[in-house]
């Protein structure tokens, strides 16, 4: 298997991209720490386990916006599977439908704080055992919504924007490292909370969320060691 031995931390990985993806990397022969905040979703996520991907799969409560609880999340990590080879920033939260000067404060500084300030914290922590190991991968989520700009989406998409940004900075400082550090860019992703957000739209056109898992698998291998700082969009139809 693609992933066999690898150590992965998926922020996000009890959410609707982030349990495919979680079982993806799973299937693939990894393990996996999967921080979460709300214990139904990780019980959710348990239950679709297999007795195996459970002994190869740790929930790990966690506040990804505090550092010390980041901090903690990714020594459990190493501490139960002995390694951490791939970070994957997938925890994120949208707000939309007020202009600029109708958002509040508090709601700028949530954008802030769970699309970029985690990703953020948890690079920083994920990166010296990496850096120790000598190789690494580190991919941020992003969103189609930092270029295809829209009113009522300016926090949002200042934060993803954000990430992208962080990736090429990354990119520099890690130069000759091993560790690489990537960014996929969807566009809408097939989700029941994006159908019923939108439930105008053609979901035929947007990207699957076992798309977005393939592009995540691919960008952890060892075919992609020479990419880095890149940016995959990955825009179904749209």
């Amino acid at each position: 298997m693609a992933l066999s031995g690898q150590v992965a931390v998926i922020t996000g990985g009890t959410g609707h991209l982030g349990s495919v993806v979680t079982l993806r990397f799973l299937d693939g022969g990894a393990m996996v720490a999967v921080p979460w905040r709300h214990e139904d979703g990780w019980r959710e996520l348990e239950g679709r386990l297999s007795e195996e991907q459970r002994e190869r799969c740790l929930g790990v409560r966690a506040d990804l916006t505090d550092e010390e609880q980041v901090r903690e999340l990714m020594g459990a990590a190493a501490e139960r599977f002995g390694a951490l080879d791939i970070l994957l920033n997938l925890a994120g939260a949208y707000a939309f439908g007020r202009r600029l000067w109708e958002t509040d404060a508090a709601t700028w500084e949530r954008m802030m704080a769970v699309n970029l300030r985690t990703a953020f914290l948890c690079s920083k922590h994920a990166l010296p055992a990496m850096l120790k190991a000598g190789r690494g991968r580190i991919v941020n989520v992003s969103s189609k919504a930092c270029e295809d700009l829209q009113p009522g989406a300016a926090a949002y998409a200042v934060a993803k924007a954000g990430l992208l940004t962080l990736t090429g900075a990354l990119r520099e400082e890690l130069k000759g490292t091993g560790v690489t550090v990537n960014a996929v860019m969807p566009s809408i992703i097939d989700t029941p909370a994006t159908r019923e957000l939108m439930p105008k739209a053609d979901p035929a056109k947007w990207v699957t969320p076992e798309q977005v898992a393939d592009a995540l698998v691919a960008l952890c291998g060892d075919e992609c060691d020479g990419v880095s700082g890149s940016v995959l969009r990955l825009f179904g139809s749209l």
